[in-house]
């Protein structure tokens, strides 16, 4: 297969809109800080009054003192109590607050297109957000959530994210950096029980689960799938984790190519990484023209700035991108197994709601569209453009694969 098929496709990267949305916090950060106002006994064995008639009219006023005096303790007590819950309602305002602009920064950092490292900028704005939380209230999960998650998956700072998991294990964002903690970690019990877990409530999507089972049915045996964002990377551990679905598969995300340590995992596993700690668009192309030999394979949910500098080396299989030299002879045949035999193709047919990830498909249907064009395979040919058709949201097909 000529390699000038792909790039006259070239003009899908100008319109196709990848379907996974910004990497970043998918839930409004909540306090799970509970009240309670303990108020302490009064002592009245020092407040019995003198009764003695003799010095009644001074009794009188003693009782009158007495009593007064009593009433002012239980008002100061009170208006200590309300302080101290105002104080901590405040505190607790507060670090909602700190712990907003904080998960919004960093939501911001992961919608960048260009780099998963954090600008600088960004960074040292986490870094103060981290601050502030660790002065206003440094035993809140927000705090320890924080610390890490600044940190940009540094397994040295993985006490903090236990701490936050038992403090609260059901926030999404603690869920998801554990699930990349205790992955990096090798304990394979604790990722599977935690994505499965995510799974269950629906943080990982029947669609995600779904599309990325597709994902890892478009690589070859033993190959390298590198994915981007959470839904690619975390739906695809599912079905390996969960499913035992292609284990032969490796799953590199750039995402956590931040960590030094999931680097150095990497080069154990025989990778040759850039020298560069900053993971960007060159950072992805220096690490697939060094590890050309392991038959790399990457989703296409990259987003397009990444895989524009590789076009040349890019085929498109399935739904990723292989990056070789030359298409493969049997990719013709891969790419008809692939969409009339193997793909779930959830979501893409009359009595499914259509899949955000449908445009995804995309690339392989084109692919086989000016293949049924040479061939003058009209049957194929009109089955494969009413797929094109529904994606598009120009017609609907009532079977998969017509």
């Amino acid at each position: 297969m000529k390699q000038t098929i792909f790039f006259s496709f070239s003009f899908l990267f100008s319109f196709i809109s990848f379907g996974q949305p910004p990497n970043g916090y998918q839930n409004k950060p909540q306090s799970t800080n509970q009240f309670g106002v303990s108020e302490k006994a009064t002592n009245m064995s020092n407040g019995q009054l003198n009764l003695n008639t003799n010095i009644e009219s001074n009794t009188l006023i003693n009782m009158d003192s007495s009593y007064f005096k009593l009433d002012q303790k239980f008002e100061e007590r009170e208006n200590t109590n309300e302080q101290d819950d105002t104080k901590d309602l405040r505190e607790t305002d507060k670090t909602v607050q700190v712990f907003s602009a904080f998960s919004l920064v960093r939501q911001n950092s992961k919608s960048n297109k260009f780099q998963r490292t954090p600008l600088a900028a960004e960074q040292a704005e986490m870094d103060s957000k981290v601050k502030q939380l660790e002065l206003i209230s440094p035993n809140s999960w927000e705090y320890q959530l924080s610390y890490y998650a600044s940190g940009n998956y540094n397994l040295d700072r993985s006490p903090a994210l236990e701490k936050a998991y038992q403090m609260n294990p059901e926030n999404l964002e603690v869920q998801k950096q554990y699930v990349s903690l205790k992955l990096m970690n090798g304990d394979t019990i604790s990722t599977e029980n935690a994505l499965s877990l995510m799974s269950v409530n629906d943080v990982i999507s029947l669609e995600v689960e779904t599309y990325t089972s597709d994902v890892l049915t478009s690589c070859t045996m033993n190959s390298t799938l590198i994915t981007h964002g959470f839904e690619d990377t975390y739906g695809a551990l599912l079905n390996q984790f969960s499913h035992q679905q292609r284990m032969d598969v490796k799953i590199l995300s750039l995402d956590f190519m931040q960590s030094p340590q999931y680097r150095k995992k990497l080069e154990g596993l025989g990778y040759v990484l850039p020298k560069s700690s900053k993971i960007d668009i060159g950072y992805l192309g220096q690490f697939c023209a060094l590890n050309a030999d392991k038959e790399l394979f990457l989703s296409v949910t990259i987003p397009r700035n990444y895989l524009e500098p590789l076009s040349k080396k890019l085929f498109p299989v399935g739904l990723t991108f292989q990056y070789t030299d030359k298409a493969a002879e049997d990719l013709p045949i891969r790419q008809e197994n692939l969409w009339f035999e193997q793909f779930n193709k959830y979501g893409l047919t009359e009595d499914e709601q259509r899949s955000k990830f449908a445009m995804n498909y995309m690339p392989m249907l084109m692919y086989l569209e000016a293949k049924y064009v040479r061939e003058g395979n009209d049957v194929l040919l009109q089955q494969i453009r009413e797929s094109m058709d529904y994606i598009l949201g120009k017609k609907v097909i009532k079977k998969a694969g017509n």
